[in-house]
């Protein structure tokens, strides 16, 4: 059992960083008493991402998807005390501390990064209070309502999720989903579920335009994609890219397509820019072409001089079939056992006393491969309205039929109620 003091950051308050809070505070209870851990997250409120796509179409779902963190550490026993929540932004990661927004500094023995990627097309990703959201909910599922023509630009997860609800929930709109492959999703899943799932949206009365890349016919119409400030969101949601006015778009084939509500579902964006104050040695910290951070198969960062810093999660570079709930959840367990490998070989002790002690600690702490570890397969479910869903999994199929569990009707919102303690 560690009695010296070890002081834990989390950076990120979603799936995976709050599993990790959580398998943190169990070791601080059962073997390590002095382990301290603070969660650094920007929004106020656990903001349920999950369910961003119903929040959209259903006012009262959207009400339940703004949780406080005030009871996170509610079950941390004795040692709740340790830990705490600090509300601000990550401004730069330096080896031994972080910087935040206004200037204050936050020092760790272990980094767990987990900032998840961000929309900037969908504002409701980029508010950092409950009222923000709440406002730009109101602005968005008004321009949904008032549309008849309504294209979709970008067939992943939270395009076709989009078209799902929006199919079910208002019968009578035109619906267009547009996708830059011959198929839906990405290539780490199968043919027969994008098939399935394309077969699904036809039914619903959706017309999809695959292998079409669609542009603008007037680009500057979309020419604001910069990270927005509290102040204007809701200008930005009420009079630009989700303003419903008549519109035309350009597909690759020439096609000239028209609507009054164009929702771009693509570019999402990972939040890493806070790693450019962290030198690299040869490999990049983060992927030039994707944004997201380089981590070894144990999580931790490409660079061996950091192996107390672990990223998991959306941020990753992980493959895109690892970018689920499900993943982000088995991704935080594996990166905390991996710190429990380093604490038990002292790495953090031995770093105040020596480098070169410290490395020799850091490569005697087995932390296995998470994909060779994580050998159960990830049940992926897009959900297609209340009622319908495409899962990749026979027995989650007859799980959610036995037992009326289907996904889409409640988005996993009770288990991130559970998960803050409410």
């Amino acid at each position: 059992m560690a009695a010296r003091e070890i002081h834990v950051v989390v950076v990120g308050g979603s799936w995976a960083g709050v599993t990790a809070v959580h398998e943190l505070m169990q070791l601080s209870q059962v073997t390590y008493p002095r382990l301290m851990v603070t969660l650094v997250e920007q929004r106020t409120h656990y903001f349920h991402k999950t369910g961003m796509i119903r929040g959209l179409v259903d006012k009262r779902y959207a009400e339940q998807m703004f949780i406080p963190y005030n009871r996170l550490f509610a079950n941390g026993g004795a040692n709740g005390a340790n830990h705490r929540f600090v509300c601000a932004r990550l401004k730069h990661v330096h080896e031994h501390f972080i910087e935040v927004e206004g200037g204050g500094r936050v020092f760790y023995d272990y980094l767990l990064l987990a900032t998840g990627t961000e929309y900037a097309s969908l504002p409701v990703t980029q508010s950092s209070t409950a009222d923000e959201c709440r406002m730009l909910y109101d602005a968005m599922k008004e321009s949904i309502e008032l549309a008849g023509n309504i294209l979709f630009i970008g067939g992943g997860a939270v395009g076709i999720g989009l078209c799902g609800e929006i199919a079910e929930m208002y019968p009578n709109k035109s619906i267009t989903l547009a996708h830059a492959r011959d198929k839906l999703l990405n290539d780490d899943l199968s043919a027969g579920f994008a098939n399935t799932t394309e077969a699904r949206l036809r039914k619903m009365g959706v017309t999809l335009l695959l292998g079409e890349t669609v542009v603008p016919a007037t680009p500057s119409m979309y020419s604001s994609k910069s990270s927005l400030t509290s102040t204007r969101m809701y200008t930005f949601a009420q009079h630009h890219a989700w303003q419903v006015r008549p519109q035309e778009l350009v597909a690759k084939s020439g096609r000239r397509v028209l609507c009054d509500l164009a929702i771009w579902t693509t570019g999402s964006r990972p939040n890493a820019d806070y790693l450019n104050t962290l030198p690299a040695d040869k490999v990049p910290l983060v992927d030039a072409e994707t944004g997201r951070i380089s981590v070894r198969p144990s999580l931790q960062l490409t660079d061996v001089r950091y192996p107390h810093i672990f990223a998991i999660g959306d941020v990753n570079s992980l493959p895109l079939a690892e970018k689920y709930a499900s993943s982000a959840v088995c991704q935080a367990r594996h990166a905390v056992a991996g710190i429990r490998s380093l604490i038990d070989e002292c790495y953090d002790f031995r770093v105040k006393m020596s480098p070169t002690m410290a490395a020799d600690s850091a490569l005697r702490a087995h932390i296995p491969s998470y994909l060779v570890t994580d050998k159960h397969q990830h049940t992926v479910t897009v959900a297609l309205g209340r009622n319908q869903e495409v899962t990749s999994s026979l027995f989650a199929r007859f799980h959610g039929w036995a037992r009326g569990t289907k996904r889409g009707r409640r988005y996993l919102i009770d288990k991130a109620q559970k998960m803050l303690n409410y």
